[in-house]
This record gives structure tokens, C-alpha cells and sequence, in this order.
């Protein structure tokens, strides 16, 4: 099986066994092409928010033929039971400012359906039931939740907590979603796996170097054992 596995920034994708003499530059992103057991991978840092997710998604499945996604990284803690260092596995992802404004109030919809009207669809996109069934048989102290995602780092102890009591979510980053939304389109899983390396300015909190490089590596590692079980 091919795999594409992204990355949005230098430390996450620093784990990873690059090979340059693989390298190939597309779209202005590097792609490198690598193996794990019996999957070929194709990793690449695709940059940070959703448009940078989408874009690269789209590449790896249609120049690459990548046959799943995952996406590898930190993202911030807004579950006040979870603590920094801790692993969580997109159960279900959403992209929390996509909508429609109306009276200062944000209606979320479902990425990619016409913000107008109620909402028919759940907001989320959900993780395949059998690679869910495989990752819980290999890892089953990993929790799995809700991760939302939208184009703002968010830094807001208020905001944290309002996001919290909205959405029960755990965690918050800016590509998940939108790596979740291009491969639904194309009919293909996907799975956004996340360590948190802050708790999203909670207590005025803020975002510290080593705690990044920690998680990154902590995400790297789960991403490695749940390589193995695939397929």
C-alpha cells in the first residue's frame, strides 16, 4: 500500500527517514519517497493551514497514487482533562470556522457543503470503522476524540474554553480537516494523529520549543506503531 504522510512544519517531519537522493519537488513542496514494512510512503512538510493540507493532499493521491493519508504532528490542548505530551487520534475531525456569520455568531457547517440554511450533514469527517478497530487492537491506551481545525493558531485561554463547551473536542490544529475532506473526496482514508505540545494559551500558557520537539516525536512514534498494523 502507498501511504502519504504530511507534516506541517520542520520538527515534525524530522523523525522521519528521508532519503535526498528520493526527493522530488512539486507544487514547491519536497516529496520523499520511503518505506515501512510492507507500505511504500511518500512524506512531505506540506506547510501550515488548510489550504497548504489541501494542496498537497491533492498532489500526493494524484501524482504520487497514494492510497491513504496521514498526517503526523503537535497540536494545542483544549480538553481540560488532557495534559501536555499526551497522544490523540482523530476520531472525528472539524473545521470549526467554516460557516456562515450571522449576528456576530458563527454557524458551523460541514467543509464543503453550502453554508446557507440548517444543517443536514454531521460537521464531521469520521475515521474509517477498520482502521479504528486496528489502531484500538495495538494501542489501546491511545485516546481517541474530536480535533478541530481552522486557519488561526490559537492562543486564548477564553477562546479554548468556549471551543471546549461547543464542541467536546481535545484538541485544536490547522490541517487535519482539511487532509480529512480532500481524501473523503477521493474516496480514500485518512487519519490525522496528534501530540499536544501546548494547551492553547490556557493560563496564559504559552508554546514552548522543547515541548514541540517532544511531541513531534511522541506523534512520529505512534504513527510508526499504527504503520505496522495497516492492511
Amino acid at each position: 500500500m502507498r501511504i502519504g504522510i504530511l507534516c506541517a512544519i520542520p520538527k515534525e517531519i524530522h523523525f522521519f527517514d528521508l532519503l535526498p537522493d528520493s526527493a522530488q519537488l512539486v507544487g514547491g513542496r519536497t516529496f520523499f519517497k520511503s518505506k515501512h514494512s510492507s507500505h511504500d510512503l511518500v512524506v512531505v512538510e506540506c506547510g501550515i493551514g488548510k489550504v497548504n493540507a489541501a494542496m498537497v493532499s491533492t498532489l500526493l493521491v494524484k501524482v504520487f497514487d497514494c492510497e491513504m493519508l496521514i498526517f503526523s504532528g503537535v497540536a494545542g490542548g483544549i480538553d481540560p482533562e488532557m495534559e501536555i505530551g499526551e497522544v490523540i487520534v482523530g476520531k472525528s475531525l472539524i473545521q470549526y470556522d467554516y460557516g456562515a456569520l450571522n449576528d456576530g455568531k458563527l454557524q458551523v457547517f460541514r467543509a464543503g457543503n453550502i453554508p446557507m440554511g440548517q444543517q443536514k450533514n454531521e460537521l464531521e469527517f469520521v475515521i474509517d470503522p477498520k482502521i479504528k478497530k486496528k489502531i484500538n487492537a495495538v494501542l489501546p491506551d491511545v485516546k481517541m476524540g474530536t480535533i478541530l481545525t481552522g486557519d488561526v493558531f490559537l492562543q486564548c485561554g477564553e477562546t479554548r474554553k468556549a471551543l471546549f463547551e461547543r464542541f467536546g473536542a481535545q484538541a485544536i490544529e490547522m490541517e487535519g480537516g482539511a487532509v480529512a475532506q480532500v481524501a473523503e473526496q477521493f474516496e480514500i482514508p485518512a487519519l490525522v494523529v496528534r501530540c499536544l505540545s501546548d494547551l492553547a494559551g490556557a493560563n496564559g500558557q504559552k508554546l514552548h520549543s522543547a515541548f514541540l520537539k517532544k511531541a513531534a516525536e511522541s506523534s512520529f512514534q505512534i504513527v510508526q506503531t499504527i504503520l505496522k498494523v495497516l492492511f
